[in-house]
């Protein structure tokens, strides 16, 4: 596919090659969040938060160990699945079902901090996928 073929080239550019390799630390960085979250390590007992939210922990592990591991090794499919993942697994929960991931105050300002960041590296890999820098 002419799409692949050239997702894959991108990721073959240097500064592309490079920032993917950086996007697959923080999502490995995010995996262990889910791992932590799981385990109980976060300061909130797994059974605590909305099904939902357990649900979506479970879910991003995958996806953050499965987008990594392509993106590190250069995988065209990584960078749809990077854009794709982050949109629908976490934009869309944590704006249109914002409710059910905010049981502290303080919860809102992080689920605003994690939204900026994300469409941050993602802005600048878009960019730098672009430019096939």
């Amino acid at each position: 596919m002419l799409i692949n073929e050239n997702a894959n080239a991108a990721l073959q550019q240097p500064w592309s090659s490079i920032y993917a390799k950086f996007l697959a630390l923080v999502l490995l960085y995010g995996a262990t969040v889910h791992i932590g979250n799981i385990a109980g390590l976060t300061g909130t007992p797994w059974l605590s938060p909305p099904l939902l939210w357990r649900s979506l922990d479970i879910t991003l592990l995958i996806f953050d160990v499965v987008t990594a591991v392509g993106l590190w090794q250069g995988r065209g499919w990584a960078i749809w699945s990077v854009f794709g993942g982050i949109a629908l697994l976490q934009v869309v929960p944590y704006t249109l079902l914002r409710s059910q991931f905010i049981l502290k105050p303080e919860d809102a300002q992080t689920l605003n901090g994690l939204l900026g960041t994300e469409g941050m590296l993602l802005a600048i890999f878009a960019l730098l996928l672009w430019l096939k820098k």
